[in-house]
């Protein structure tokens, strides 16, 4: 019979600091693209969608690029070329904060590892943990993994608001 033990999987992901701190690098761009596009009065909010939609894309365009390989073998899980041995693996958690990627936090005796991988991946990572017998575990910090990401656009109404009261001091005077 062939388990999981037996074999060996791969998926792409990226770390979750990576995909944090690339999104709140690219803040500021997104405040002087608002700013911007402050400036044209008609036609302010379709600059706002497709400017800003274009922004986004490009974003999602330098994530991809910081993508790193995680495999799944025998005796340990390899992210890019950092070796957790599943022995070190206390607990880990999964949750589908995205469409279409999940994040897998594993709590190790050196702390935790977070990484969004492809969500079609789920189950094959469940059932490697399992048959390791690494012990499914949520922790607040799952929370924060799973609903964390919604604060970014928070954040990005915030912005738009003030380069918009910005441009209104501006034109307007205080």
């Amino acid at each position: 019979m062939n388990t999981m033990n037996d074999r060996a999987f791969s998926a792409k992901g990226y770390y979750h600091q990576t995909v944090t701190r690339t999104a709140y690098v690219w803040l500021p761009l997104f405040a002087v693209v608002i700013f911007v596009c402050s400036y044209f009065e008609k036609y302010r909010f379709i600059l706002y969608i497709s400017v800003v939609g274009a922004t986004y894309a490009f974003i999602l365009g330098q994530l991809k690029k910081k993508a790193v390989e995680v495999n799944f073998s025998r005796d340990k899980i390899t992210i890019n070329s950092t070796e957790i041995r599943l022995s070190e693996i206390k607990s880990y958690y999964i949750s589908l904060p995205l469409n279409e990627l999940i994040v897998l936090r594993m709590r190790t005796g050196s702390g935790d590892e977070s990484m969004y991988i492809d969500r079609n991946k789920r189950e094959g990572i469940m059932e490697f943990l399992r048959e390791h017998h690494i012990p499914e575990e949520k922790i607040s910090y799952d929370y924060y993994l799973q609903y964390g990401h919604l604060i970014m656009p928070f954040v990005g109404l915030l912005i738009c608001a003030a380069m918009y009261k910005l441009y209104y001091y501006i034109q307007y005077g205080f």
